[in-house]
């Protein structure tokens, strides 16, 4: 017989808490909300989202969508449906942005250290990585400036302004003006990773890189993931009407219509509801408590030994430790501890972050959290490198 086939993509061993997965918590998942959204959806007796859908995206959710964006703090800004493109995510959305953007043998910079998965996605599409290094304001774009310089052109950049992952810093409004400035003297376009604009705690994120954009070089990615529910595999782009045309006339788009638009007809009925606001904001105050709670417990079992910024908005924590620690050979002690996470060396492939961790708070509950931090104490006690 057969091993069962997973349901999920988080996989966890039993008694493990597993601080790595950065993602949204199964508890918050709005129900309710898809409930009643699905029962209005249903009794419409509208076919059209049954039907293949308009390349762009369904029109309808589009509008709804720019609506939604337009009235959040977070966004600070007027947001035009003819600017908009529906994805199914936004991992699904960057794909496509390679396909259009970076032919293989062509070169994409990232951030010092990144998103993990993202260079697998650029490495499928035989596109070369480089890396730029950051600091608590982001990339540090001065340094792109130096590469740029002295001959160095990318097709793309690819950044995560806005509580970046793994770091949880944003990107200062100087160097997203700076960025923007290099783009369009050097030619390139900028990949922006901004599913967690909405999830900010006490103070408003800066805008979207997109409201810095003069010359058409920004491509913002947001997701439903992080603020509805990952399963429903719904996303958007936000860019200039040219980039908007580009993505649309894709022979993929072409070929099966627009991505999910079952999917994206129903979130259209969660936001014109209005239960998206409502679920936004019982987001934001929960993992503004979570992150407190990983906060508190941290200092009361690390104490200063170990360095990290507590996050203003988004899912993470980076943590720093001593020199001569390495989070890789580490990683074993904790998870016979009870714990795990992510090393610092899976967000970079340049072997700099052996002394980092990533923590996230948005999977488990509070008690559970702090529970998390004891093990991995008690198992960093103990722990002796050899």
């Amino acid at each position: 017989m057969t091993d069962k086939l997973a349901s999920v993509l988080v996989s966890i061993r039993d008694g493990v808490i597993d601080l790595g997965w950065g993602h949204p918590s199964s508890r918050l998942h709005p129900i309710e909300a898809i409930r009643l959204a699905s029962d209005r959806l249903l009794r419409s007796d509208d076919r059209e989202p049954l039907q293949y859908g308009a390349t762009q995206g369904f029109g309808p959710f589009l509008e709804s969508l720019a609506g939604f964006l337009s009235k959040q703090p977070a966004y600070g800004m007027s947001v035009d449906p003819r600017h908009l493109f529906l994805t199914a995510g936004a991992s699904q959305g960057l794909d496509l942005a390679c396909t259009l953007y970076a032919p293989a043998g062509s070169t994409v910079v990232v951030e010092e250290p990144t998103y993990f998965v993202i260079e697998k996605i650029f490495r499928d599409r035989n596109v070369k990585v480089v890396g730029v290094p950051t600091d608590s304001q982001g990339m540090l774009v001065s340094g792109l400036e130096k590469l740029l310089l002295n001959g160095f052109r990318p097709n793309l950049v690819y950044i995560i302004p806005t509580f970046q992952n793994p770091t949880g810093f944003c990107l200062s409004d100087d160097r997203r003006t700076h960025l923007i400035s290099l783009a369009n003297r050097f030619d390139f376009h900028i990949l922006a990773d901004e599913v967690y604009q909405l999830i900010y705690f006490d103070e408003l994120p800066p805008k979207p890189l997109f409201a810095f954009d003069e010359g058409n070089r920004v491509i913002s990615f947001g997701s439903f993931s992080k603020i509805l529910a990952p399963g429903l595999r719904v996303g958007w782009i936000h860019a200039a009407p040219e980039i908007i045309k580009k993505f649309s006339d894709a022979a993929l788009t072409f070929s099966g219509g627009g991505f999910n638009h079952y999917a994206s007809a129903l979130v259209r009925e969660v936001i014109d509801l209005g239960l998206l606001d409502a679920h936004v904001a019982v987001l934001r105050e929960e993992y503004s408590v979570r992150a407190n709670a990983m906060d508190q417990a941290l200092r009361q079992y690390f104490g200063s030994e170990i360095e990290y910024t507590p996050p203003t908005g988004g899912y993470y924590f980076w943590l720093t430790f001593p020199e001569g620690f390495n989070s890789d050979q580490f990683l074993t002690s904790a998870e016979k501890a009870g714990v795990s996470y992510r090393p610092g060396n899976a967000f970079s492939e340049s072997g700099l972050f052996s002394k980092q961790i990533r923590l996230a708070y948005t999977l488990f509950e509070v008690e559970e959290l702090k529970e998390g931090i004891s093990r991995l104490y008690e198992s960093f006690r103990k722990f002796d490198p050899k």
